[in-house]
């Protein structure tokens, strides 16, 4: 199944359920609770880039 064009991949962060983008080099640090997520800690998501 094809990705939507308003698609991007976000982390979940596996401590607060906060979603953020994933970073370039696949890390990120979540933004409300500092966890610190890759692939193997924090859940890869398909979320809309569009604000509501």
């Amino acid at each position: 199944m094809p990705k939507p064009d308003n698609a991007q991949k976000m982390y979940k962060c596996a401590r607060c359920g906060h979603m953020f983008p994933v970073g370039p080099d696949g890390r990120a640090t979540c933004p409300k609770c500092g966890h610190d997520c890759s692939p193997s800690k924090c859940q890869v998501v398909g979320a809309s880039n569009e604000d509501y």
